[in-house]
């Protein structure tokens, strides 16, 4: 879909026969695997020898300019391949680091690949309807029969670039063309002049069908006073409104503190838009960009929540270079007032963590406030990032940290990546 099939990069390198066959002509691809580690033994072909393809590998025509085109339209795309993480990485960094979600490998002492394991049996599938969970409607885009299970799920599924046989096998979906194409079918679904209508949720698995298997690890965090200004003291500084001064980080009630401050506003004849213009100014903290850098390829799932609204998540988001955020809204009433906060999802950041343990993954989650103790408690680690006397004194379980310096120290103590070898880490992640 954006990517050559690595396989196949292999294949004309090597010109070994065998791997021409994908998941558009083998479906199960527990076989397909092992049909293809038992080639490469066979041809003494190591890990090594497959970073030495895909670091070279260019996205397909079109596909980084589509990424940029949707980021300002559909701020949260995710990539769900069946691909390895050990090889995959130089891929990810061509595509500009978007969420991905993928498989890992077995590798033995000499470099070998020797198995793969799946994070989630049909995980395409089972993260659309987690996302749907999550009060998001999914457009889904794949090229093979392993994306159709999630091309289904979806509000909408879009074919590109498929195989004769999946496309005779699946006419029900549309076909793109090519990048440009889908740019077209997309932008059609999102100016139709009707509701694109929710699908039925699947029933959400219990959380303890994957406590014992969770594998990768993922960071969930709050985005206000940790990677950029909270942005009602930047309101506050603004227009000298002393009621503003009062956060999250000593009012723990938030639809409290958000009638609060749409009072202080009216009664100081501060209208949105004025507002949106303060969070269009604000830049990122010192250190966060940087932060968000050296995590790649320590933890390369970073998602950003905020119970903030887009307003100020989309700029801030711009300027983060487009990790994962999820966020709220705001209206206006008729004379341009903030009238309340529309929250998309109640308690988001706690059933965020909870859908990506359903996805079998691990979470560190770094928050600073009250509002962001229960997303820390569900969480299998969390930290809380340079939190007020009341927020701490509060959660005194959750260890502290006081700078970037000390999070990047804790979380490696947490992956157990500290010091250890590249090859090392593939085989152990």
């Amino acid at each position: 879909t954006l990517m050559p099939e690595a396989w196949l990069a292999l294949q004309q390198k090597t010109g070994i026969e065998g791997l021409k066959r994908t998941t558009a002509h083998e479906p199960d691809y527990d076989k397909l695997m092992k049909y293809r580690i038992d080639l490469l033994r066979e041809h003494n072909i190591k890990l090594k020898d497959m970073l030495e393809v895909v670091k070279d590998l260019k996205p397909l025509p079109g596909a980084r300019e589509f990424l940029e085109w949707l980021k300002p339209l559909v701020p949260r795309i995710l990539l769900l391949t069946d691909t390895f993480e050990e090889y995959a990485m130089p891929m990810f960094e061509q595509l500009g680091y978007p969420s991905v979600f993928c498989n890992s490998l077995n590798i033995d002492d000499e470099g070998f690949i020797v198995g793969h394991r799946l994070r989630l049996k049909d995980q395409k599938r089972k993260a659309v309807e987690s996302f749907q969970r999550l009060n998001f409607r999914v457009i889904a885009v794949g090229d093979s029969f392993n994306d159709i299970s999630m091309m289904k799920a979806a509000e909408h599924g879009i074919l590109i670039y498929p195989s004769e046989k999946v496309k005779k096998a699946h006419p029900e979906l549309p076909v793109a063309k090519d990048h440009h194409d889908l740019r077209i079918k997309i932008g059609r679904l999102l100016s139709a002049n009707k509701q694109i209508l929710a699908r039925p949720l699947a029933d959400p698995p219990m959380l303890s069908d994957t406590q014992s298997s969770r594998t990768m690890w993922l960071v969930c965090c709050n985005v206000a006073s940790f990677l950029a200004p909270e942005p009602w003291l930047a309101v506050q500084a603004k227009f000298n409104i002393e009621e503003l001064k009062v956060t999250t980080a000593s009012e723990p009630d938030y639809s409290k503190l958000m009638a609060l401050r749409a009072s202080a506003l009216r009664k100081h004849g501060i209208k949105l838009w004025a507002i949106t213009d303060v969070m269009n100014d604000l830049d990122v903290l010192p250190g966060a960009t940087e932060f968000l850098e050296w995590m790649k390829p320590i933890v390369p799932r970073t998602f950003m929540i905020s119970d903030g609204f887009e307003e100020y998540a989309y700029p801030i988001f711009d300027k983060l270079g487009h990790p994962m955020v999820f966020c709220n809204f705001v209206e206006a009433d008729k004379d341009g007032y903030m009238n309340k906060l529309v929250v998309r999802l109640k308690d988001q950041k706690l059933k965020t963590v909870q859908e990506l343990q359903r996805l079998n993954f691990r979470i560190i989650a770094v928050g600073s406030s009250f509002n962001d103790a229960q997303m820390l408690k569900a969480a299998e680690k969390g930290i809380l990032y340079k939190p007020s006397d009341a927020v701490r004194n509060k959660h005194p379980d959750f260890p502290v940290v006081a700078n970037f310096e000390e999070l990047k120290s804790t979380i490696l103590d947490i992956v157990g990546h500290k010091d250890e070898p590249a090859m090392k880490r593939a085989k152990t992640r």
